[in-house]
């Protein structure tokens, strides 16, 4: 317990120091598509150097599977589950530079987390309101599809809308992703995840961390879905596919 709280403090510590060396090189850049760059290039070094602490000090490691060998195009939607924050560091990782994935995250993020709270709001991400109007929150989603057809960068959606807080699959919602997918018809990449639900809560962080998997798994790659119908079958195929992957996961 008390490795896992010195990581913590290393983490924050390290975050901080990005974030102010992040801070000072974005207000010296007027370029937009330069700052948005800086916003990614330090999302990918946060999200790398994090991992590797937690891999020296816990030996924690992420297995990615990738049965069918399937490439996830330059652009495309990611849709995934979600049991925990680690979930984006490691599809942060995971999609890479490259790709520059933008997420959609709720709005008290913005502020309390440092390097977190400074790209969320200026890298072109998604902030909605948890209890928000529905009409203000797909303007939000609209807004950044837009953003990212414009700067070439991959949506990522978690259709649950929130973390499974133990282990279980939840209904995947189809609005925030119609509406991605309307702004500009795009591939889908599903990838499944398990393992971060039992390191999800400080506690369970502070005792567990480094002793449990943490899989990761491309599951399919589907064409640019047309119109509604289309959209709600990959929905529906995807959430089949996931939870048939986690199941498999899980009895290995």
């Amino acid at each position: 317990m008390f490795v896992n709280a010195v990581i913590v403090f290393l983490v924050l510590l390290m975050l901080f120091a990005l974030e102010f060396a992040l801070v000072v090189r974005y207000f010296l850049t007027t370029s937009r598509q330069s700052r948005d760059y800086l916003c990614a290039r330090y999302e990918q070094l946060g999200a790398r150097m994090i991992l590797k602490l937690f891999r020296v000090f816990r030996g924690f490691e992420i297995t990615v599977l990738n049965p069918k060998k399937l490439d996830i195009p330059d652009r495309c939607l990611v849709i995934s589950n979600h049991q925990s924050l680690l979930d984006i560091l490691v599809l942060i990782w995971l999609l890479g530079i490259e790709k520059k994935p933008r997420f959609v995250a709720k709005k008290e993020l913005q502020y309390g987390v440092p390097l977190v709270s400074f790209t969320l709001r200026k890298g072109g991400h998604c902030l909605i309101r948890r209890h928000g109007a529905p009409i203000e929150t797909m303007r939000a989603v609209s807004k950044m599809a837009q953003v990212c057809m414009r700067d070439r960068t991959c949506p990522v959606v978690f259709p649950e809308g929130r973390r499974s807080r133990d282990g279980r699959l939840g209904i995947f919602h189809s609005a925030g992703v119609r509406k991605i997918l309307d702004v500009e018809p795009i591939p889908v990449a599903a990838i499944a995840i398990d393992g971060g639900w039992r390191v999800a809560t400080v506690r369970n962080f502070l005792k567990r961390f480094g002793k449990e998997p943490y899989i990761a798994e491309i599951v399919k790659i589907y064409d640019a879905p047309q119109g509604r119908h289309e959209i709600e079958a990959v929905l529906s195929d995807a959430h089949t596919r996931i939870a048939e992957c986690i199941e498999d996961l899980r009895r290995q």
